[in-house]
């Protein structure tokens, strides 16, 4: 067999180093996804770091630090103490969580009202179609690491906030604001079933 021939210069483009990558939320912008980055800080309440992510991923203002292939992106996020984002569900990808640092506290069901705990290294893997938050329950900031698993169409582009906090980006940043969210895979639950899978 004959392997492939890569340069230390090719190599290191494979390579993402976390103190060069920038939280996704600093790249929304009015005039880049038609969202603010205080408006998408209202839903996620934490930095989410794009690691890798496959080409062509909706979320273009998010540059992930390695492209991949489709099927996977890579993330971590960080929360202050008590932090992380609203309530939401997958439609078509699943989502999965490991601890890093500190303690994550994982909630899911319609009303919230199941909830389990991860210390460090523990992974949870959450199925389509749940709504589920995380929350850094830690005393100090902490890190997450979250799989993303779908197809290129469905790896973050089938999120769903629930129809109150669609009301409430409506009401402070417009319809227009709103409506933007599509173009980053974000939508807000018109009353329609979630599938699970």
């Amino acid at each position: 067999m004959t392997t492939a021939k890569i340069t230390p210069e090719d190599m290191e483009k494979q390579v993402a180093r976390f103190s060069q990558i920038s939280p996704s939320k600093r790249s929304y912008s009015m005039e880049t996804v038609g969202v603010p980055g205080e408006a998408y800080g209202f839903i996620s309440d934490n930095e989410v770091y794009v690691m890798m992510a496959p080409a062509g991923n909706k979320r273009s203002a998010a540059k992930p630090a390695i492209t991949g292939v489709p099927g996977l992106e890579v993330l971590v996020v960080e929360c202050e103490p008590g932090r992380g984002p609203a309530l939401h569900a997958h439609t078509r990808s699943i989502e999965t969580f490991m601890c890093l640092t500190g303690r994550y506290e994982l909630i899911w069901g319609d009303e919230a009202e199941h909830s389990i705990f991860l210390d460090p290294f523990d992974m949870f893997s959450v199925p389509t179609g749940v709504y589920r938050r995380f929350r850094n329950a830690a005393a100090e900031k902490s890190k997450l690491l979250v799989l993303v698993q779908g197809g290129i169409d469905d790896a973050f582009n089938d999120v769903y906030f629930s129809k109150s906090v669609g009301d409430d980006i409506e009401q402070r940043w417009g319809t227009a604001v709103k409506s933007n969210f599509s173009n980053i895979g974000v939508f807000f639950d018109t009353g329609q079933p979630v599938e699970t899978g």
